[in-house]
């Protein structure tokens, strides 16, 4: 139905099998996992700016730009074809912190335990003003995944216990497993870590059902993830922002259904302040727009 119209370099295991990512074992194929590798992505990331707001304010005062050319990374995988593609193997595969792409199994985890007993469970604002106005409000898991509300999910984290936590996590063999650090802010500048290739592989095991979790804690945040839906495709998805990490890092993760096809995707990219944020976002659709995946 749609064509994939990559022009790119094939990553043959005979050549960089250090580099090739085997498929998940769940994986309906018994086909060989190859990965394609198409440096022409990066093109789309360098023709953006990322300027700080600090360089924002240079610049009105000096007319001099101090901006900086986007640096990141996209991985596609088209799960017909049971194909995956990136711009650069070797980022795909570094770990950075999670930050708020972890509200998708915080989201789980407190289902499964009974932390959370629906999407229709209201978590009462605390009273305390914060930056983002959205926080400052009553929430539902819906709307703290859609504005991802941290403090809702940080009361998540200290109801759900270091030990529950961690035992989950290892279930879901999730990143690096190691929630060492503060139990209400670990993702955001704890131990663990993920890479873009993990974030594809828990999405695809969350998508088929996969995951140690009941079907209905699944459904439940799958709908929490909708993003955006027409009459072309559905995005589950999820955002997020390591603004603790040295350099920040965005994400932007999740799946496109389409009528006969998913492909799923996970990018990260260097921000340096929350001017960038919009990036993750256009960066990757303009990937998914150049490889048709949506029109």
């Amino acid at each position: 139905m749609r064509s994939f119209a990559i022009s790119t370099v094939l990553v043959m295991s005979s050549l960089l099998a250090s580099s090739i990512i085997a498929a998940p074992t769940f994986a309906s194929t018994a086909a060989k996992t190859e990965w394609q590798e198409t440096r022409s992505w990066d093109a789309i990331f360098t023709q953006h700016q990322v300027e700080s707001q600090q360089a924002k304010q240079q610049q009105a005062k000096s007319q001099k730009t101090k901006s900086q050319q986007a640096s990141g990374v996209v991985v596609l995988w088209n799960e017909n074809k049971q194909q995956g593609y990136t711009n650069n193997l070797k980022r795909a595969n570094q770990g950075f912190l999670p930050a708020s792409t972890f509200k998708i199994p915080n989201s789980l985890i407190a289902l499964e335990l009974g932390v959370v007993k629906d999407e229709h469970q209201v978590f009462k604002w605390d009273g305390k003003s914060r930056d983002i106005a959205t926080w400052n409000r009553d929430h539902n898991l819906i709307t703290g995944m859609k504005y991802s509300v941290v403090p809702v999910y940080q009361e998540f984290a200290r109801q759900i216990g270091e030990a529950r936590m961690s035992k989950m996590i290892a279930s879901f063999d999730y990143g690096n497993e190691d929630i060492s650090g503060n139990l209400d802010s670990f993702w955001l500048d704890g131990s663990i870590r993920i890479s873009a290739t993990e974030q594809i592989d828990f999405l695809r095991r969350l998508y088929h059902n996969k995951i140690h979790a009941s079907e209905r804690s699944l459904r439940i945040v799958k709908q929490a993830m909708l993003t955006e839906a027409n009459s072309d495709y559905i995005i589950r998805a999820k955002t997020g922002y390591a603004v603790r990490a040295e350099p920040s890092i965005g994400w932007w993760v999740g799946w496109v259904e389409l009528d006969d096809n998913v492909w799923f995707f996970a990018m990260n990219m260097d921000i340096p302040d929350a001017a960038g944020l919009p990036l993750r976002q256009a960066i990757t659709k303009e990937i998914l727009k150049r490889e048709r995946v949506i029109p």
